[in-house]
């Protein structure tokens, strides 16, 4: 099981650095297609692109979610069709082996705080709740959720919104939305084109360009077909040929049969 190896993570920064090195021009195209991760880690690689290439498209087919979203929206405009989404990008933190919205976590603090200020007769309900959390989670809570918004409002104002006057304010507005866990009610919910549009967001529905849709949902097929396929569970590949392919080893486990005992006389076989 490679488990959360599959999430954006710091090590991802030097394979993206590997693949650009050899990937020329100045614009890129680049096609995501990830359940998401680190946002520190996001951070490194949106710096590491965009200090390489002045214009980028993202490409998402299938499913960019979480800090994924975050990462495409870096880009000058992103790519997608009826069957691609993106979505919430509300941190979510592991506590005890569990992953809960950051913003829950807020709330739960606060709904603790009245309940007890109203009913304190209520704490030994509230008691084995509140010992699991360590005593900095809120504040954590907190700037992670802050850290969420800067970095998606930053992104869009930089790139997307670029020589927008209005773009600070229609990039707060986005960075906000897509990271209230109260709206979306469960970090897997999809966004797609027609909710991207409404926020504003640079989109191309890539079915306006047949001959690019076409290309975009054969080259996302052979991904999926690698991954399906093979034991790849990441993969950076340029189109220079260059690629860089995490592998999990698959062994194949035999089993002696079992000796079958002689049918007894008078009791049918099947």
């Amino acid at each position: 099981m490679v488990g959360g190896d599959v999430l954006i993570d710091l090590s991802d920064v030097e394979r993206f650095k590997e693949i650009i090195d050899s990937t020329p021009g100045k614009e890129v195209d680049v096609l995501i297609q990830s359940p998401g991760g680190s946002a520190e880690a996001t951070e490194s690689i949106v710096d590491l692109l965009r200090s390489r290439f002045q214009h980028i498209r993202f490409l998402v087919p299938g499913a960019a979610k979480s800090a994924a979203t975050m990462l495409a929206m870096a880009g000058d405009v992103i790519l997608v069709d009826e069957s691609s989404e993106l979505g919430p990008t509300d941190p979510q933190m592991i506590i005890n082996g569990r992953q809960s919205p950051a913003g829950a976590i807020r709330d739960q603090f606060k709904k603790a705080e009245k309940d007890l200020n109203s009913t304190p007769s209520l704490m030994p309900a509230w008691l084995p709740i509140l010992q699991q959390y360590g005593p900095s989670l809120l504040v954590e809570c907190e700037n992670h959720i802050r850290l969420s918004q800067r970095l998606v409002s930053r992104w869009l104002t930089s790139y997307m919104f670029r020589g927008d006057a209005d773009g600070p304010r229609k990039a707060r507005a986005v960075a906000k939305y897509l990271s209230d866990d109260r709206k979306f009610l469960s970090h897997a919910r999809r966004v797609g084109l027609d909710e991207l549009r409404r926020l504003r967001v640079e989109v191309l529905d890539t079915r306006d360009e047949p001959r690019l849709h076409e290309a975009i949902r054969e080259l996302y097929v052979s991904v999926l077909v690698t991954f399906e396929s093979t034991g790849a569970y990441k993969l950076f590949e340029n189109s220079e040929g260059a690629a860089l392919i995490k592998l999990v080893q698959i062994q194949q486990v035999g089993f002696p049969l079992a000796q079958q005992a002689p049918p007894q006389q008078g009791i049918p076989q099947n």
